[in-house]
């Protein structure tokens, strides 16, 4: 009965090392898995972005679309779009400076001369009125 009692918790061992084997593959895959994935949206985002990728040389650039509706969901069209305002900052800095667009059909600004740093950049709409949308969510580029 002893042997027999021995004999059961060996191979209750060897599966428990088995599993654990298992899971190290697993979490190997996983890990190459979510590897992937991580670049793929990286690409995804400077694409987003207009960025370049680390690749090329050519300077960054922000790129955005027009809205389409004001924020109360009424419609926006693009003649009442008088332009815009990007808010930047270096990320350790509390106040935002502020690059005014004053032509409504800009959808794009190039970042190339601006200081090596990690930033932070949000974008308002102006329509014609002069109101000014809230502040997009914020962008975060680190220009090397």
């Amino acid at each position: 009965m002893a042997m027999a009692l021995a004999l059961c918790a060996a191979f209750l061992v060897a599966g428990c090392q088995e599993d654990t084997r298992a899971s190290k593959l697993d979490s190997k895959r996983a890990s190459e898995v979510a590897d992937s994935r991580l670049k793929q949206a990286q690409g995804d985002l400077l694409a987003t972005l207009g960025q370049d990728t680390p690749e090329t040389a050519a300077p960054k650039t922000l790129t955005w679309n027009p809205p389409m509706t004001r924020e109360d969901g009424t419609a926006l069209t693009p003649g009442q779009i008088a332009g815009y305002r990007i808010y930047f900052r270096l990320k350790h800095r509390d106040s935002f400076n502020v690059i005014p667009l004053s032509d409504g059909s800009t959808t794009r600004y190039t970042l190339a001369d601006m200081p090596p740093g990690a930033y932070e950049f949000s974008i308002t709409t102006i329509d014609v009125e002069g109101l000014e949308s809230q502040r997009s969510d914020p962008v975060e580029v680190n220009l090397i």
